[in-house]
């Protein structure tokens, strides 16, 4: 990729074929090649050499803040330990297990499903198991975001970038 700049090291264009040197020069401009895909936003030339743009703090912390929403999230629908086997909990198991504990209330107290864990192991649980299943999720999701908030917290009261990127979920 070519990265064309103006005389105040300012990017202007990219290319994916080699510009014309001499057309640049009539505008003052220069060409870099990278392999490298840079944010346009977040480079500029220096001294003929792509540089990245400094980030603010405030940039910093609310990157780290939106990763550490990702990470909660991803976290919410991984598959759930129960008794022995792990439960998927993504949206289409959470509309299964909703749809099967009404299925199972309606049968019964003592009725039982035949069920698919996360490892393709079949067991037979009943809607108290999938209630339980759905227990489990409510406190590591409140775990997790309680974990969220406090790391949140530290982002924010961070005064550096080394100590926003220090930041983990806990």
């Amino acid at each position: 990729m070519y990265y064309i700049f103006n005389e105040k090291g300012e990017i202007v264009s990219t290319s994916t074929a080699a510009p014309d040197l001499i057309d640049l020069a009539t505008r003052t401009e220069v060409a870099v090649e990278s392999a490298i895909d840079y944010d346009l936003n977040e480079i500029y030339l220096k001294d003929g050499s792509i540089t990245l743009k400094p980030i603010d703090i405030e940039t910093v912390k609310q990157r780290k803040i939106l990763m550490l929403k990702r990470q909660r999230d991803n976290a919410e629908v991984a598959p759930i330990p129960y008794s022995g086997n792990t439960y998927d909990y993504d949206s289409k198991a959470r509309e299964r297990i909703s749809a099967a504990i009404i299925a199972l209330d309606l049968q019964g107290e003592r009725a039982e499903i035949d069920w698919t864990t996360a490892d393709n192991q079949d067991v037979s649980v009943t809607a108290a198991d999938l209630r339980a299943i759905v227990g489990a999720v409510a406190v590591r999701s409140n775990l997790l975001h309680v974990a969220y908030r406090k790391a949140k917290a530290r982002v924010e009261a961070a005064g550096s970038a080394d100590e926003v990127n220090a930041v983990c979920m806990e």
